[in-house]
């Protein structure tokens, strides 16, 4: 079977979505297509026609190798080599705020690799615009973070900032709406108005929002929670927040 060597600052990301949103975002930056050869359906087939009328070199290989590398991933018999995306710099969130509709996610401190990772999954399946972090104290693109955001660190753009209020307090003056998830939020999560251009944080795992960050939202929101548990997994938190904006814009795009 014909091996795939992956260099160190690349990544093989399994799955026809993350595969065509990565040729259409920066196809410069993929290697190779790589196509379980018994697979021809015609999402498969279009995928195919992307990356050839791009260049970008077509492999086709045995079912095996996506069983031996991928058997815990929904693959769908589509994998793709490509280069690791970097870490974005402050003057990348200026070219999001120009945008006419602007959906961002803040992670205030968040230091558990597994935590960000799935966060930066959910902000990637909610097709959220761009995650932010603080430079210090927080945890950013580590190999275990892009393993567990199962390729949307890949499809996402991870913006560090030097100084979080500072960010937050530019992202409101652009009419971004900012709220901020607290246990002790005064506003409801299905109680309070996300349509419109939102920009959530999520706090540490241990901590919650800084005190600063906390008093430069818009807003704190909580969610019901009913049962004896007082807090959630700040990752499982940040699905739920950023599915409940997607449920009230309908957004598209």
């Amino acid at each position: 079977m014909k091996e795939i060597k992956k260099g160190p600052d690349q990544e093989i990301v399994v799955g026809i979505n993350s595969a065509t949103e990565i040729i259409k975002q920066r196809p410069h930056s993929v290697k190779c297509l790589i196509i379980d050869s018994k697979k021809s359906s015609q999402r498969i087939k279009d995928v195919i026609a992307k990356a050839v009328k791009l260049k970008i070199r077509v492999s086709k290989l045995e079912e095996s190798y996506f069983t031996n590398n991928f058997s815990s991933l929904n693959h769908q018999g589509v994998a793709i080599l490509c280069n690791k995306r970097s870490q974005e710099g402050e003057n990348f969130l200026d070219e999001i705020l120009k945008k006419e509709k602007i959906f961002l996610l803040i992670l205030d401190h968040m230091t558990d690799p597994h935590n960000v990772g799935a966060c930066i999954r959910s902000a990637a399946a909610a097709r959220v615009d761009a995650v932010i972090s603080p430079k210090d104290r927080s945890c950013h693109l580590t190999p275990t973070v892009r393993k567990i955001s199962s390729g949307g660190a890949e499809l996402i753009p991870f913006i560090v900032v030097t100084n979080l209020v500072r960010t937050i307090k530019k992202i409101r003056s652009y009419g971004v709406k900012v709220l901020g998830a607290s246990q002790d939020g005064e506003t409801n999560l299905t109680d309070i108005d996300m349509k419109g251009n939102i920009c959530i944080v999520i706090g540490s795992e241990d901590k919650g929002l800084k005190k600063m960050t906390s008093k430069n939202c818009d807003s704190l929101l909580s969610i019901d929670m009913p049962g004896n548990i007082d807090s959630l997994n700040a990752s499982v938190s940040t699905g739920i927040i950023l599915f409940e904006y997607i449920r009230q814009n309908k957004r598209a795009h």
